[in-house]
């Protein structure tokens, strides 16, 4: 699947299906299928494996005209399981995106609706949620070498097992002040606050203190780096109790980083580097002190032909008020291969390992897996 969702993600190299009116109005139509075998489908020590099927269909919308660019899409994945039938499920998800890139204040409102099945190893299970986020980011010059950026984002969570997992309700805004250091390279001071709550009657306030770079940091080197301070407010309501988190408050804090670096080598190889650290709420809502580093190299043959590896390794540290303490280290890899026959066909394959050593022993696990997709798209 991290194959089909690279494909899905580039901009179209074939011509639109329906030009309305030349270029100004395009309708796309895309389509692929997934053949895949997971060796722990549920992300636990059991280690329970599986083949699946995975078809998915879509339509886009992209509309240039006037001073607002539209982009929307429509995506139905259908997914089936060998023999863990009860696990087969259908997820559709809808995306709009209204674009201002003219004029001396630009931005972009996005909204969201998704349904996702997947495993997910902070519970050791599967979960099926709906997701609906919304988003805003705005962009103001203030002169020729100060801008503002504003960046706000909502999402609401449900899964659709209510005995198991609590609902989460998420607000972030931030606020960057860059100074145009260089024609290349910006430098930039930074607030965000973060609002989150759950239907286990958990509640966490999180502020964050950056400063960063953004653009040409070094000759073929391109990304954000940004490091701070973050703490977080966490509160849990008299009215309920959780056997992880008790009753009262509690305040967490760390160093937190986003690096987001591109390393053009050459003209076929790309480096691409990541490193996060931030809090994050759990389906059981409990609070996590997540550390992640990833890196992926791509090398491209010919106009047809290419292939990437990639590494990645991380720890997220419970942070729950009572119960057994849970820390959890993991590494993973993957490799995989793309072919394009024209521009309305291309086939890939991956595999991927993935090894999750855990203080909990249910939690101690490894899965590894492989696919192969075929996607089509006019």
């Amino acid at each position: 699947m991290a194959i089909l969702s690279v494909w899905l993600g580039r901009p179209p190299e074939a011509g639109a299906l329906l030009n309305i009116d030349g270029s100004r109005n395009q309708v796309f139509v895309f389509g692929s299928v997934t053949f895949g075998y997971d060796s722990n489908v549920f992300y636990n020590a059991v280690a329970r494996g599986d083949y699946s099927t995975t078809a998915r269909i879509g339509m886009e919308l992209k509309r240039r005209a006037g001073i607002i660019a539209v982009n929307a899409n429509f995506v139905v994945d259908f997914q089936r399981f060998g023999s863990l039938h009860h696990e087969s499920s259908n997820n559709p998800s809808f995306y709009l995106e209204l674009n201002k890139t003219s004029g001396r204040t630009t931005g972009a409102f996005t909204l969201n609706a998704f349904r996702i099945s997947r495993a997910d190893g902070a519970v050791n299970q599967r979960t099926t949620s709906w997701s609906y986020p919304l988003g805003l980011n705005i962009k103001y010059p203030i002169n020729d070498h100060l801008y503002a950026t504003f960046a706000s984002s909502y999402i609401h969570r449900r899964y659709e097992d209510l005995f198991s997992f609590a609902n989460y309700t998420d607000y972030t805004a931030g606020l960057d002040l860059f100074y145009v250091f260089t024609s290349k390279l910006d430098l930039f001071a930074g607030y965000q606050y973060r609002d989150s709550s759950t239907t286990y009657h958990t509640a966490a306030h999180d502020h964050t203190f950056s400063l960063g770079a953004s653009g040409g940091l070094l000759p073929k080197l391109n990304g954000t780096v940004r490091f701070g301070y973050q703490y977080r407010d966490s509160m849990v309501s008299s009215g309920y109790q959780y056997p992880n988190l008790g009753n009262g408050s509690d305040t967490f804090s760390h160093l937190s980083s986003v690096v987001a670096l591109t390393w053009n080598i050459t003209r076929k190889f790309t480096v691409h580097g990541q490193v996060a650290r931030d809090f994050m709420t759990t389906a059981t809502a409990d609070n996590v002190d997540n550390l992640v580093a990833t890196i992926r190299a791509t090398y491209v043959f010919t106009r047809r032909f290419e292939v990437d590896a990639g590494a990645g390794s991380g720890r997220n540290q419970f942070l729950n008020r009572i119960g057994p303490h849970r820390r959890d280290e993991f590494f993973t890899w993957d490799v995989g291969a793309r072919f394009t026959f024209n521009e309305h066909l291309k086939i890939g394959g991956n595999y991927s390992f993935l090894r999750n050593r855990s203080t909990l022993s249910n939690s101690d696990f490894q899965r590894s897996g492989y696919s192969i997709d075929i996607s089509s798209r006019f």
